[in-house]
């Protein structure tokens, strides 16, 4: 596949996210749930450790966001996003990144909520291919800054179920996140930081590490019928 393949898959359907929310005749025949449609950006640092020296490669992701909520309690993200990662140490190398996440969210008490999350996500470099798949549980609390303005969450998942092309499966697979959201009548923002990280078996005497954070930024507007939490 070409570099850059993977990112131009993501910015259609980011596209095709984008015009469902367009006020076009027939889509206004079609009722939503509350919820918003988004557009993505997130700075992004991938960095392995073999034992034998630090692979880091860092760069921008864009793609699409869409989140619905059919009722008070639960909620749907459906996010997709594509790039290039450039290598930042000698032995890295460039490669096109692709990622679809389905991430589904259930309020638990009023400050908690329980997340499940299925993720596949893709590296094309110059001499590998290489594919993940990926279904975490996890938690959030989350709460209110500021009245009507500004709400935080912080999280933490363990992902029981991890596929790598090519590797054994990591013996720990586990990611925290922290955001800051606010979500008006017609506008939906939010600012997040997410780190996740996967130990693999140790292999002639050397463990493998990985990790990959982002910092995400998603703008959106608010679709369906307007409710006062807001997708999360």
């Amino acid at each position: 596949m070409k570099r850059g393949s993977l990112t131009a898959m993501a910015i259609a359907a980011g596209s095709a996210l984008l015009v469902s929310s367009a006020p076009a005749d027939a889509q206004s025949r079609l009722t939503l749930p509350p919820g918003a449609v988004s557009a993505v950006a997130v700075s992004a640092d991938h960095r392995v450790d073999t034992g034998t020296g630090l692979e880091q490669s860092t760069g921008p992701l864009f793609g699409a966001q869409l989140d619905l909520e059919p009722d008070d309690r639960i909620a749907f993200s459906l996010r997709a996003l594509g790039g290039t990662l450039n290598p930042q140490t000698e032995n890295a190398e460039a490669r096109d990144v692709g990622e679809l996440s389905l991430t589904t969210r259930l309020d638990m008490v009023s400050w908690f909520r329980g997340t499940v999350t299925a993720l596949g996500r893709s590296y094309d470099g110059a001499l590998a291919r290489q594919r993940w798949t990926e279904l975490a549980l996890g938690g959030e609390g989350h709460g209110t800054l500021i009245d009507g303005v500004l709400d935080a969450s912080v999280g933490l998942s363990l992902a029981p179920l991890v596929e790598v092309t090519g590797r054994q499966r990591p013996d720990l697979a586990v990611a925290g996140l922290a955001r800051l959201r606010h979500v008006g009548e017609h506008f939906d923002l939010s600012l997040g930081y997410s780190l996740e990280r996967y130990d693999f078996p140790s292999v002639g005497g050397e463990r493998r590490f990985e990790e990959i954070s982002m910092l995400v930024f998603r703008g959106g507007l608010r679709i369906g019928s307007h409710r006062g939490n807001g997708p999360r």
